[in-house]
């Protein structure tokens, strides 16, 4: 006899606990949460821009056809404002010294100032053609707003954040289109139409280098933590992100993303880049730390810009397609690769030709966000570059797509894990239960023997 449980029940007792160890690692990672997307926010037309203001708690969605701007309150994910801009706006930032937005007007040559705490135009400021790509540098007090006087130039312009007047203009080739301030070394990078971004030294307003890209490179963005720059390729021939080294000003790495990224945002929380790949409808997640994709999140259709926001630790992302932004949450916790939609079919027509920037047409059916799902069929023309007088190179590119899109407020039904990590859990869940059922089956059958013994 001797102790609690017969010597012959030992080899059943560790298979019980052999079965549950196996379920308890299948299990532990999903406990985490994955990113998602937790809500979804209608917006004005053709969503494009977007900043977070951390003193209102609000982001600021900028629609592309609407000419106007859409104010979403992070702690209701509603919109709460919507103000009137210049026409077909793109670009935006923020001024934390002001407390204001600067917006960029491509047809309309000029750059919106907003005030952040009234939620109203302040002024409008006159600058050059096709302005796009903005940035705010709080050392000089300055905003540097990117422009194309054709597919061969393009000039920044540094507008005083006090006196709302131009300072200084700065000459770089091809056709400016993104920029990223760098308060390391007090410098501009600034992506052109010549598949290379510009390093411009603010202190003497000149180029002191010149970095090769594949592509035609789109959003930068600025990572604080190791002094690198994010630089979206947009090109069917990269669909890459290239890591620039703001110590060297050359590419140390390139990490290949879904086609057609487009803006990029860094998550300082995780040390993670955020960027929107238009014609997969998914936001690829870059380790900065490793450069390389730890994940993807499907939004709408579209995913155009992404923005942080440090308050709710969310990343908002502007779906160009149907008109919404998407509110992705749960940060960080990312397993593998995510995907929220399983059946997304996209035809996309690669013909260029060329209307002018600001014919933009978007046909699109939107459910409201508290459906499932969404079939939406689009026919959209995405500008891609600022130049309206070039007549080498297409300002848009068409697209037809057929797809379903969620735009629901629940994370639990807008995603879901890849099928290859979801099966690999649940093999590790059923062998743990099979080791568990065949320990129950030796120990009920070593309990019969012992009852015939005992009646014996």
């Amino acid at each position: 006899m001797g102790g609690l449980f017969p010597k012959r029940s030992y080899s059943a007792l560790a298979f019980v606990c052999l079965g549950a160890l196996v379920i308890g690692i299948a299990l532990a990672p999903l406990a985490h949460a994955q990113p998602s997307v937790a809500a979804t926010v209608i917006v004005g037309k053709a969503p494009y821009g977007i900043a977070y203001d951390p003193a209102q708690s609000e982001v600021f969605a900028v629609s592309y056809d609407a000419d106007s701007v859409s104010v979403i309150s992070d702690s209701t994910d509603q919109v709460v404002a919507t103000i009137p801009v210049g026409s077909s706006p793109a670009d935006i930032t923020y001024d934390s010294a002001q407390g204001q937005m600067f917006v960029s007007n491509t047809a309309g040559d000029s750059v919106s100032v907003i005030s952040a705490t009234s939620n109203s135009l302040v002024t409008t400021i006159k600058v050059g053609d096709n302005p796009r790509g903005i940035a705010y540098d709080p050392a000089q007090g300055e905003v540097f707003v990117a422009t194309s006087t054709s597919s061969t130039a393009g000039v920044v312009y540094g507008i005083s954040d006090s006196s709302d007047a131009t300072v200084a203009t700065i000459s770089v080739p091809g056709s400016a289109t993104g920029i990223a301030y760098d308060p390391t070394k007090g410098e501009l990078f600034v992506s052109t139409g010549t598949s290379s971004v510009s390093v411009i030294s603010i202190a003497s307003g000149s180029i002191v280098a010149s970095v090769a890209v594949p592509g035609l490179p789109r959003g930068i963005t600025y990572d604080p933590d190791n002094g690198d720059l994010y630089v979206s390729n947009y090109d069917t021939s990269a669909n890459s992100v290239s890591v620039i080294s703001d110590s060297t000003n050359t590419v140390i790495a390139t990490v290949p993303v879904g086609p057609w990224p487009f803006y990029s945002t860094y998550d300082p929380a995780n040390q993670e880049i955020f960027v929107g790949d238009a014609d997969s409808h998914n936001v690829s997640i870059i380790s900065a730390t490793s450069n390389t994709v730890v994940g993807t999140v499907t939004c709408g259709e579209y995913p155009t810009e992404t923005a942080y926001d440090s308050g709710t630790g969310q990343v908002f992302v502007t779906n160009f397609g149907i008109n919404t932004v998407s509110v992705i949450s749960g940060l960080g916790a990312q397993v593998s690769s995510t995907s929220s939609t399983t059946s997304t079919t996209t035809t996309t027509s690669t013909s260029t030709p060329t209307p002018p920037l600001t014919s933009t047409t978007t046909s699109s059916s939107v459910a409201p966000p508290t459906s499932s799902s969404s079939t939406t069929s689009t026919s959209t023309t995405i500008p891609i570059l600022t130049s309206s007088a070039s007549s080498s190179t297409s300002n848009t590119v068409p697209v037809t797509t057929t797809s379903t899109v969620p735009v629901s407020t629940s994370s639990s039904s807008s995603t879901s894990s890849s099928t290859s990590v979801s099966s690999y859990y649940l093999l590790l869940v059923a062998v743990g239960a099979a080791v568990i059922a065949t320990a129950g089956t030796i120990l009920t059958k070593r309990n019969g023997w012992r009852a015939g013994r005992i009646r014996a």
